[in-house]
């Protein structure tokens, strides 16, 4: 995975020396999929009450529920590692039938999750409940 917040932070924090500087005021456009503290964000980037707009699930068109569970370790690996059952098994609880989002942190975490998920997913009674294609498509 790619650790991008040091490099934002300096040239977020570049831009706002070089913007106290020649008093030539600044705009931030951020946006991100999903952040837990968007004020935090806002007040770092000096945005005013009226510049972040963090929109709660209720207003997208398409109507989602959100479901969060913590996790306690110190290590990441093992700790991404051991979420993985509940993560499927709260899939088969809340969203049996329909599309579900799992958020993790990088690309490589990605991979291994959702390798996870499948091998959970085929030890099941349904264990093509993730594939949404016909076999001859599969093979090709």
């Amino acid at each position: 995975g790619e650790d991008r917040g040091p490099v934002l932070e300096v040239i977020v924090s570049r831009m706002r020396y070089i913007a106290a500087q020649t008093k030539d005021p600044v705009r931030f456009v951020g946006m991100s999929t999903a952040i837990a503290n968007a004020k935090d964000v806002a007040d770092w980037l000096g945005a005013g009450e009226g510049g972040v707009f963090n929109f709660h699930p209720s207003v997208r068109p398409v109507p989602m529920q959100v479901h969060m569970q913590g996790y306690e370790g110190k290590h990441y690996c093992p700790r991404m590692a051991t979420m993985n059952k509940p993560t499927f098994a709260a899939i088969q609880d809340y969203s049996p039938d329909q599309p579900a989002i799992v958020f993790v942190s990088s690309r490589r975490q990605t991979r291994l999750t959702a390798l996870d998920l499948i091998q959970l997913a085929a030890q099941t009674e349904n264990p093509r409940r993730f594939v949404k294609m016909h076999d001859d498509e599969i093979s090709q």
